[in-house]
């Protein structure tokens, strides 16, 4: 059975292969007939296309399906005849422009439709039942663009007041997170792109132009399906999503979502924008809250009081414009960050003062600095600052060390001076040191030894100074009423001059000398040293006492004085008439004159009496 089996497959399969041979040669025969068929058709519509207009052509708009070049030609001037221009608004009202208005030219000749027929490649007629040919020839139809231009901008819906503003769709803030806001289509018409369409409708000869449907009315770049709509909203909530954290010290600010929207937005190309202005009114909140530069500090002085020091370049102060483009670049790394903010300039500390316990104190006053380190002065000196009395006072306040220069040559408009240690805070007053001095403390400052503005400290005292700074080394600078000191060379002048009153002792009217060389001393002494002049008062006191002693005794010798003229006043009021007999009185009271100290001749009132006396008895005697 097995054998049988196999032979009556065997069999099978022969008496098929034969029908199958004949189906494919009647396929084969059919599918040429039809190829042929196809082939008759396409070269029958290719030889009846070089005479006719492809089917779904225009010319002017105007249809052209299968029409000879005579058939086009009066289509055509059918439709250019009594041709006007329908307009239509957004709001269903309409206006019309007639071929004169239009500035309408119509030469519809059959040469012209004979020429675009004759550039016409028949045999592409079955593509072009797919790709429609629109022919446009200006020759045909055409417009004075002058006159055009100008009854198309009489229309009333150019001339439109209440225009509608067509907007592109946008990215908008909403609910915490961007979203996109649907464009807006307008009633805007741009004058010289209307015309342009107005034109083209006139040359294509269509009757109506609706603005809406028609796309006349200025249209939205970017609509809610633009991708770059899309992409923006995208790239926006990505940078919104990004956790910006501020560690300051030990205080942590989070930007709020909100804040950070705030400065987010995109422009006409639907590209990502960044709002640097309120970014900069943000960083400036940051500032008011943070920054330390030029702010008043307290400072526990080494005299045991606390001053306030005010002014100056000292402090933390948040760089406005690199913090704005750190906080660009981190919104666009969109990952979140934990950091401090970019600074234009730092401090010593974020905890209490922000100077620290390292830095220089000054006290103008007191003249003298102390260079602290850690908490603990390591050196101490006097020091001479700028003049105030010719302008050149040095600023208080809290400065840093700018730089620090080794054998540096100071320069002004009438100097050049060399210094071994230059470390400048304020502009170009600085620390340095000052061989010149001849002594350092004191009022000296103001004594005509001052500085242009700078600090003069002794050589090895700057020396010591330059060891321990570095840039960004605070100065802290001010004032402490009764501190003032005086330098070692007043001093001496000081001790001179106490020394003096003291020697005067017991006033008695023989210490008019030691009064006068006290006096003297202290006449000589510069402001600064008066004010160290502790026994000043002896020496008021002193001259008080001389002056009461000589007034006593001035008075003593005017009454004796007043007393003796009293006397001769007596005497030359006795003398009476004057005659031979009475020359006895008149030579006893002129003696008695004679005998007067000059402060009691002064007293003598009756004097020209005395004188007239001595002339009459001159005359007696020398009468014969």
């Amino acid at each position: 059975m097995k054998k049988m089996f196999h032979k009556d497959q065997v069999e099978t399969t022969t008496e098929e292969k034969q029908p199958r041979s004949i189906r494919w040669k009647r396929v084969g025969i059919i599918g040429g007939t039809v190829l042929g068929l196809l082939l008759i058709v396409f070269v029958g519509f290719g030889f009846f296309f070089q005479s006719h207009f492809f089917f779904r052509s225009t010319i002017n708009g105007v249809d052209g399906s299968a029409a000879t070049a005579d058939v086009m030609q009066q289509r055509l001037e059918q439709a250019a005849s009594g041709y006007e221009l329908t307009i239509v608004d957004a709001d269903g009202g309409k206006e019309t422009l007639e071929a004169a208005e239009l500035g309408m030219e119509v030469n519809i000749s059959g040469e012209n439709i004979q020429g675009l027929l004759d550039e016409q490649n028949g045999f592409l007629w079955v593509y072009h039942l797919f790709c429609p040919v629109e022919y446009q020839d200006d020759a045909l139809v055409s417009c004075d663009r002058r006159v055009l231009k100008k009854h198309v901008e009489r229309l009333e819906c150019v001339k439109n007041t209440d225009v509608i503003t067509t907007e592109d769709a946008k990215a908008v803030y909403k609910d915490g997170s961007f979203e996109i806001e649907e464009e807006v289509y307008g009633t805007e018409i741009v004058p010289d792109e209307f015309v342009d369409r107005v034109e083209e409708a006139v040359i294509t000869l269509q009757p109506q132009l609706d603005l809406k449907e028609d796309q006349c009315y200025k249209q939205p770049k970017y609509t809610a399906k633009s991708k770059e709509v899309k992409n923006l909203v995208k790239t926006l909530n990505a940078y919104l999503d990004t956790k910006i954290t501020y560690e300051v010290g030990s205080a942590k600010e989070v930007i709020p979502k909100d804040t950070i929207a705030s400065w987010l937005s995109g422009d006409e190309k639907m590209q990502p924008v960044f709002d640097r202005d309120k970014m900069g009114e943000f960083v400036s909140s940051m500032r008011k809250k943070y920054d330390t530069y030029g702010q008043s500090k307290q400072l526990a002085t080494q005299y045991g009081v606390t001053v306030t020091i005010a002014g100056g370049n000292y402090g933390w102060r948040i760089d406005k414009e690199g913090e704005i483009d750190q906080l660009i670049a981190d919104l666009e790394a969109g990952k979140s960050v934990k950091r401090d903010f970019v600074y234009q300039y730092q401090a010593a500390s974020r905890e209490g003062n922000d100077y620290g316990n390292s830095y220089v104190e000054i006290n103008r006053t007191a003249q003298h600095l102390f260079l602290v380190i850690d908490g603990a002065v390591v050196m101490d000196t006097a020091v001479v600052t700028g003049n105030p009395n010719n302008g050149h006072e040095t600023p208080v306040g809290a400065y840093r060390i700018t730089y620090c220069e080794r054998n540096a040559t100071l320069r002004g408009d009438d100097y050049a001076t060399p210094v071994a240690y230059w470390m400048p805070f304020n502009g170009d007053i600085g620390l340095h040191d000052a061989t010149w001095q001849k002594a350092f403390g004191g009022a000296r400052y103001r004594e005509g030894y001052g500085s242009h503005g700078c600090v003069n400290l002794p050589l090895s005292a700057a020396g010591t100074i330059f060891s321990y700074v570095s840039t960004g080394f605070p100065v802290l600078l001010y004032d402490m009423p009764g501190t003032e000191t005086i330098d070692s060379l007043t001093q001496k002048s000081v001790d001179e001059c106490k020394n003096a009153i003291n020697a005067i002792g017991v006033v008695t009217a023989d210490s008019g000398g030691a009064i006068a060389n006290a006096r003297g001393l202290y006449n000589g002494l510069k402001d600064s040293g008066k004010m160290a002049v502790d026994n000043y008062q002896a020496l008021v006191d002193a001259e008080t006492t001389y002056s009461n002693i000589w007034t006593g005794i001035a008075a003593a010798v005017d009454a004796q004085n007043q007393a003796d003229a009293n006397r001769v006043i007596a005497l030359i009021d006795g003398i009476g008439t004057v005659t031979l007999e009475r020359k006895s009185d008149v030579e006893a009271a002129k003696s008695a004159y004679d005998a007067l100290s000059d402060g009691a001749k002064a007293k003598v009132t009756n004097k020209a009496v005395l004188d007239a006396a001595v002339a009459q008895l001159q005359e007696l005697e020398a009468t014969p």
